[in-house]
């Protein structure tokens, strides 16, 4: 009796319990061969430096069919891909990013692995937050031991705990594990 009551009910059930548990699974995309994203991260990104962030804006939906998006200024420290040293880069990122936990502070330094602007303008880092590191005060781009087993590095890239190296030294050992 009390099972027959609940079967009607109980697919519908089943979806809204998987429903929140699909949308904040974190992002884990390989290619057609199983390839972890580190690979990836170089062959996928529009832009690829490493600078200090210097503004931080949130822009309003100006129309019904809009959304919020975060302005975000970069000063170019090294120019690795799209962009060129000293350059003042400006970025949109969609706003709903930043309650995922996604967020620049002015001052702080980064190296960033972007996707290439969409069509509406918008980028975001290649893998999440794979695409993103800390720069030291000395420019050296921090590898912290959690990064080297999240998607977008894979385990096996050889960082030992909380490894430092200049952005051009990362682009290459990520380059190169692209063509492996």
């Amino acid at each position: 009796m009390f099972w027959s009551s609940w079967k009607p009910i109980l697919p519908s059930l089943v979806l809204l319990a998987a429903f929140p548990a699909a949308a904040v699974r974190p992002f884990q995309p390989r290619d057609d061969e199983g390839m972890p994203i580190r690979q990836a991260l170089v062959r996928n990104s529009g832009f690829i430096f490493s600078g200090t962030v210097k503004t931080v804006e949130r822009i309003s939906p100006q129309r019904k069919d809009s959304v919020a998006v975060m302005r975000i200024t970069f000063q170019v420290e090294e120019a690795l891909r799209g962009v060129r040293k000293g350059q003042l880069l400006v970025v949109r990122e969609w706003a709903g990013l930043w309650q995922a936990g996604e967020r620049y502070r002015p001052g702080e330094r980064v190296m960033l692995f972007l996707y290439p602007p969409s069509k509406v303008g918008l980028t975001s880092p290649v893998g999440g937050g794979a695409g993103r590191f800390r720069v030291d005060p000395q420019g050296n781009v921090i590898v912290e031991p959690r990064k080297a087993d999240r998607p977008g590095l894979g385990k096996g890239i050889g960082f030992f705990p909380k490894q430092r190296f200049p952005p051009q030294k990362l682009f290459l050992v990520l380059r190169d594990a692209e063509l492996e």
